[in-house]
């Protein structure tokens, strides 16, 4: 049978208020594995700023072993409420980045679905430029073919005097004659 034995009160010990890990744990609200992970990292260097904040001391701990007694961890309260303080900042700050980033996500979401729109419109555009290019082609064609139609055949001057009476008699037929003998203010003047 284990029997516990309690250190005397040390000077640290009485400059300070220490509790134990599970009064601690009671005290704050955590889990006795959360105050001792408070502890432990200050606890495996001798020379750590913080280390005045646990008890028993480094020289009081080695006593204590040598002589092959238990002792327990104590924590200041000054080191706990510290350490508290620092959590709630680390949880606020965490859950205002996470807020952040969940709102950054969302805003990247409505950006990508915009893009993906835009993306839909210029396709859309796209397809309507390439079926008016289309429309300009064919009606080059079309232009090419009646030009080649309608173009004067290359030939001798008989031809293209053919052509010219041809085309002088259609012009006066559709030309009234009382326009053809009046003539105009100037000529009658000039004489022309």
């Amino acid at each position: 049978m284990r029997m516990a034995t309690t250190t005397p009160a040390t000077a640290t010990e009485t400059k300070q208020e220490f509790m134990t890990v599970r009064e601690a744990s009671t005290l704050v609200g955590m889990s006795p594995s959360s105050v001792r992970r408070v502890i432990y990292p200050i606890l495996e260097k001798d020379t750590h700023p913080d280390r005045s904040l646990i008890s028993p001391t480094v020289s009081e701990a080695k006593k204590l072993r040598i002589a092959g007694h238990n002792f327990a961890w104590k924590i200041s309260k000054e080191l706990l409420m510290r350490q508290m303080q620092s959590e709630k900042r680390t949880n606020a700050t965490r859950e205002k980045n996470d807020r952040k980033s969940s709102g950054d996500a969302s805003i990247i979401d409505i950006l990508q679905r915009e893009l993906e729109i835009k993306n839909k419109q210029i396709e859309q555009q796209n397809d309507v430029i390439r079926g008016l290019s289309e429309r300009v082609r064919e009606g080059n064609i079309l232009m090419a073919s009646l030009q080649k139609h309608l173009a004067l055949p290359a030939g001798n001057k008989a031809n293209d005097d053919t052509l010219m009476t041809v085309t002088n008699e259609a012009v006066e037929q559709k030309t009234p004659k009382k326009a053809v003998q009046k003539k105009s203010f100037f000529g009658s003047l000039f004489g022309k």
